[in-house]
């Protein structure tokens, strides 16, 4: 069977991030302020580094090209040496230069402190924040910012809980798929155009800021969902658990009658369960992805209608051939 293989699909991953942008897009959020003059930075890893071998001399997996983050342990420990010691200990880390250092809970940093990040151009910033609670949104974000993704021209809907991706060629019918959808109460992630992400062992979808609440329809125009079916109709992200391709009937195309041969398709090395609908003047579409959805939750749950059938026939098979021996 013919379909769409996304695993050809050209990623868009970056690979770093500015101490600007993360200032300006989630400084009021994580309630930064800068202590020092502005080094633009470019952080290159998601992971948070708390350098506190590293205050003490030990340089041994000294991970300085990541975010530094200092809370009340570190805090404490230079407070409770001389201004001397403070000196010598920001001396030996000003070999090594960090992208941002970070103090939580509003602690005041000390000037020796400040004296380095200035010396060697790394951004020093205090958040009001308990270092737990600041730390978990930041590696969030840096995790999305640095995810594996791509780019694609469909559209995506929550469906009972189950993250559905239509895809098919430009006027099939995918976006009055997805209205018909909305409007029997599931919700639009995004229409047209989606935004897919992995991460872990999962891929995200999700639509463009500020473009996600709209609906192109053809002959009507632009359709707020939104505002037309309120804001259950409408969610940021999803999970991605479904591929559903339409396609223009083809007679010569076999499509899959049975379902116990399952096509599976590769999104950022991740294989996603993907169902070729043909499309036909009758057929409701709506419904038909409603089955598509639910049938994906009975498998989860480890029923499979396809493969009971199947084996009740095996059995009726076997019945005649012994009663016949």
């Amino acid at each position: 069977m013919n379909y769409r293989d996304l695993s050809q699909v050209q990623e868009q991953t970056y690979k770093h991030f500015s101490v600007k942008d993360l200032l300006e897009l989630h400084g009021a959020e994580l309630k930064f302020s800068l202590k020092n003059k502005f080094f633009d930075s470019k952080i290159t890893s998601v992971d948070l580094h708390r350098p506190g071998l590293a205050l003490t001399g030990f340089f041994g997996g000294y991970a300085y090209e990541h975010i530094q983050l200092l809370g009340h342990t570190e805090w404490n420990y230079l407070e409770s040496v001389s201004e001397e010691q403070r000196k010598l200990i920001f001396s030996r880390i000003s070999k090594y230069k960090s992208p941002l250092w970070i103090l939580t809970h509003g602690l005041k940093p000390h000037k020796e402190f400040m004296d380095m990040c200035s010396e060697v151009g790394s951004s020093l910033i205090v958040t009001e924040l308990p270092t737990i609670n600041f730390a978990r949104p930041l590696q969030r974000h840096l995790e999305n910012y640095f995810a594996r993704k791509i780019f694609l021209h469909g559209s995506m809907i929550d469906i009972f809980g189950v993250g559905v991706l239509f895809i098919g060629e430009s006027g099939i019918g995918k976006s009055e798929c997805v209205l018909d959808l909305v409007e029997r109460g599931h919700c639009l992630i995004s229409d047209d155009a989606i935004d897919l992400r992995r991460i872990g062992d999962f891929v995200f979808g999700t639509g463009k800021p500020g473009f996600n609440n709209y609906i192109e329809i053809r002959g009507i125009g632009i359709v707020d969902v939104r505002s037309m079916f309120g804001v259950k109709a409408v969610r940021h992200e999803k999970r991605l658990d479904i591929i559903l391709e339409l396609q223009k009937w083809d007679y010569s195309e076999q499509y899959n009658r049975t379902g116990l041969d399952t096509l599976t398709n590769k999104v950022l090395d991740l294989d996603i369960p993907h169902v070729v609908i043909p499309i036909l003047p009758g057929k409701n579409i709506a419904v038909i992805s409603e089955v598509v959805a639910l049938d994906h939750l009975l498998k989860r749950d480890g029923l499979n209608s396809s493969k009971s059938i199947n084996d009740i026939l095996l059995n009726k098979i076997k019945q005649k051939i012994g009663g016949r021996r």
